[in-house]
């Protein structure tokens, strides 16, 4: 999947999790150089288990960033209340939605989980 951040144009590249044990999984054994991953149905992750930091955004199903997280460190419970969606990625200092900012997806893969706003 692609999303596109409204606020600056930036396209990311996002491998889609759907099942449970997917998303349970998440980047669990990979290194901080993982391709960064959308949560369907999701409104809340944990860290344990993860070797470095994640930035994280929560997201409703219309495309609206509730809550994001940057560089949130092992050993951690994050939720947002009205997420329909948990974007995650290895902690860097590339461009991140912010909370209150909104995304869209810009191509979708042959399964989607959903959609977001256009």
């Amino acid at each position: 999947m692609a999303c596109k951040m409204y606020d600056s144009g930036t396209v990311m590249r996002l491998r889609t999790l759907r099942s449970w044990q997917e998303r349970l999984r998440g980047l669990l054994g990979t290194d901080d150089n993982a391709d960064g991953v959308v949560l369907c149905g999701c409104s809340s992750i944990h860290t344990w288990g993860m070797r470095y930091p994640l930035d994280v955004a929560f997201v409703t199903r219309d495309g609206e960033v509730l809550k994001s997280c940057r560089r949130v460190p092992p050993k951690r419970f994050v939720r947002a209340l009205g997420a329909r969606y948990v974007f995650e990625r290895p902690a860097s200092s590339l461009p991140w939605p912010s909370a209150g900012s909104w995304v869209s997806i810009a191509e979708v893969d042959s399964a989607p989980c959903g959609q977001l706003a256009s």
